[in-house]
């Protein structure tokens, strides 16, 4: 006849070999701990996410009014390239990204300021579309652009500067 083996240390291990090792508090540290390492694996991710936008100058875009070059603020929230604000000679106006590349972040928006610092009365041109490649950005009607000094790009849940480009 089949005669049943008790579970020992050899079958299943010294620390399941015990129902004491479940307890109700290392259930919750366990589960807590799982749920901040998926909280944490989701919030990073962007860093590491890199998208491309390749677009050519619009027509009629010619006039260079403003340039200058992409400066991160660390070694970890880099920036290069060239930010160059272009004319139509009609009033309309575009940011135009060369060579562009930036990190990526959680809600990261691209802003004109007349200091490299954001604060009420910059204009906020949107999300930037992509961390990498050569693209346009639209100037909206109405911005006095002689005022403009710096391009940004600013992360607005954490409140922080990625990148400026001073302009001239």
């Amino acid at each position: 006849s089949f005669r049943r083996r008790p579970f020992t240390h050899a079958v299943i291990g010294p620390a399941m070999a015990s129902v004491a090792w479940f307890t109700k508090r290392r259930i919750a540290i366990l589960a807590v701990v799982a749920v901040a390492t998926l909280v944490g694996a989701w919030a990073a991710a962007p860093l590491f996410i890199e998208t491309r936008s390749e677009q050519p100058i619009p027509t009629g875009f010619t006039a260079t009014v403003k340039q200058g070059p992409w400066r991160g603020v660390d070694s970890f929230h880099f920036a290069e390239g060239t930010a160059i604000v272009l004319s139509d000679g009609q009033g309309g106006y575009i940011l135009r990204l060369e060579n562009f590349r930036v990190r990526n972040g959680p809600d990261i928006r691209f802003f004109l300021s007349a200091d490299a610092i954001v604060g009420p009365g910059d204009i906020d041109l949107g999300t930037v579309p992509a961390t990498m490649g050569n693209y346009n950005v639209p100037i909206p009607p109405g911005v006095d652009v002689d005022g403009v000094n710096f391009a940004l790009v600013h992360c607005v849940p954490a409140n922080f500067l990625f990148a400026s480009a001073p302009l001239s």
